[in-house]
Formats: C-alpha cells, structure tokens, sequence
C-alpha cells in the first residue's frame, strides 16, 4: 500500500549511530527470535484473530527519533506485538498471561470506554477497548533490556487504530503542530471506532441508538477541526473501509495480496454515489463493500 512515511533517511548523528547499531543487533538476535515464537504459540493456542509482531525498522526508528527526539534508553516500543481478537471477554486471559510471564511489565488500561471518551479529544492516543503493556526484556547480550510495546485489543479497536495510523500518525506530508497532529489522530480513531462497531457488530437498536448518538456528539463537538482537516479525515474514512473489508474477508486474503489501495478506491466510489446524512452515507457504502465477493475483488485488482 502506498504510504505517506517519508523513510529516506541515514544515521547522521552519534545518537543515530547508537539507535542504528542497537537495532542492527535486535534483527539478529536469537533470543529475539524465540521471545517472538512464544507469543505467537500464545496466540495461536488462544486462537486469537490476528497476531501481529515486529521488530522496528532501523529507519523507522531514526526517524521516531527526529520526530519525537527520544534516545535510545527513552523508546518503549523496539519490539511490538498485538493479539487482537474478537471480543472483549478474549481480551483478559491474554493480559494475565502476559503480567505473569514478562519481567518489568507497566500496564495501561484503555477498555474503560469513559477514560476513552472524557475528554473526547485528548493527548494519549490508544486503541480502544484494549490494554497496551510495557515491557523490557534481556534480549540482547550485554545491551540494554529491550523495550517492548504489546497491545491487546478487540478487533474494532484494531480497526480504528489502524486507521488513524495510516492516514494521521505515520503521514510525513501533514504540516501541523504536534499537538494538533495528535489531537486528530485522536479524534479519527473515535469517530472510526464508533463506525466500527456499528458495522462489525450483531448490535440491538438500544445499542445503535447509543454509539450513533455518541459519534453524533463527537462530530458535532469538533465540526470546525473536522472541516480543517477534511482531506485527511476522509484518507481514515477509506482506510476504514479498506480495513474492514479485510476484517470480513481475513481467511481468504494473504499477507501477500497487494489490494489496499484498491480496495480503497472501491470504497470511494461506493461513497460518491450516497445521499444522506454522512454516518448513513459511510454505513450503507460498508454494508455494500462488506457485500462484495472477494474473488471478485482479486480477480479484478490483479
């Protein structure tokens, strides 16, 4: 998928260097390579949704440093891992499992749906309903403990994190403070976590009339930001759509099946040819690309 990441970049810096070499290190090491064999043994013995996992890329991490101008000792996510899956009850055993077998574990708790959304833009950004752990691991012979960074989640918090990520967090050509960066990238995953639980859940009306009333506020709270940032917010509209297609049709798409970008271009179409209010106007264009074959998605992409 074409991405904004501006990655074109080399270690100029002393600290570079340093952040260049640990990480050189943490793609060769051994004991990395059994840390990330466990937890997907984990995950598969739990039979989660999705189990995801890597080591930072050398340019990634030289660029996080520019951005944000933490060293190397200051980074908490060298190592990341997910386990999403698909309800929140799944979400608990996974945690305890993880609190009881890493060493030096620091707990966030985000499944509080009252912390996520008062108020209803804040700094920290988090997938909902889910629980990020901090950890550091003795990995790498005579270097520093490993930071790890390991989120467990329902699968509409994946949806919605990744959507803010794609189309905010990592998009290199936004020219804004980064404060009002992140204040987006915030508000972006809380309105596409309420759009995600709307089409990917069995819900009653109560429970719809509930989440649309909330995305209601939540847009009508922060219409002048939206308006600003109108380009950018519908890029995490389509990536919604994109991610959600993927979610219905997981077991048929490979890891190698390059169609984000038209899967988004599908959804944009189905957009344009909508007339309501915007939350219906985004639902029914889902309810129809959810609608679509998937042999007929990769017949005509290829």
């Amino acid at each position: 998928m074409r991405t904004n990441i501006n990655l074109n970049v080399v270690a100029e810096t002393k600290e570079e260097e340093r952040i260049e070499k640990y990480l050189t290190l943490l793609h060769t090491s051994d004991k990395v390579k059994q840390f990330l064999s466990r937890m997907e043994q984990e995950a598969r013995r739990r039979n989660v949704y999705k189990y995801r996992a890597r080591i930072k890329d050398v340019k990634s991490a030289i660029r996080t440093y520019r951005i944000n101008n933490k060293k190397l000792e200051e980074a908490h996510d060298y190592i990341g891992v997910s386990f999403i899956v698909d309800t929140e009850d799944e979400i608990y055993p996974i945690v305890d499992y993880l609190k009881e077998n890493l060493s030096d574990v620091e707990l966030v708790d985000f499944v509080s749906e009252e912390m996520i959304y008062s108020p209803l833009v804040y700094i920290k950004w988090v997938p909902p309903l889910g629980f990020n752990l901090f950890a550091h691991e003795e990995l790498i012979e005579n270097q520093m403990k490993v930071p790890i960074e390991i989120r467990v989640c329902s699968k509409e918090g994946y949806i919605s994190e990744q959507a803010a990520y794609y189309s905010v967090q990592k998009n290199d050509t936004i020219k804004m403070p980064i404060e009002e960066k992140n204040n987006l990238r915030n508000l972006v995953q809380h309105i596409t976590y309420k759009l995600a639980i709307l089409n990917m859940r069995n819900l009653n009306t109560e429970e719809i009339q509930k989440h649309r009333k909330e995305l209601e506020k939540i847009i009508h709270n922060n219409k002048e930001f939206l308006i600003k940032n109108d380009s950018l917010c519908k890029e995490a509209v389509l990536d919604l759509g994109r991610l959600i297609y993927k979610c219905v049709y997981d077991k048929e798409i490979s890891e190698n099946d390059d169609i984000d970008d038209y899967l988004k271009e599908v959804f944009n179409e189905l957009l344009k040819n909508k007339q309501d209010n915007l939350i219906d106007i985004i639902c029914m264009a889902i309810n129809q690309m959810k609608a679509i074959d998937y042999s007929e998605i990769k017949e005509i992409a290829s």
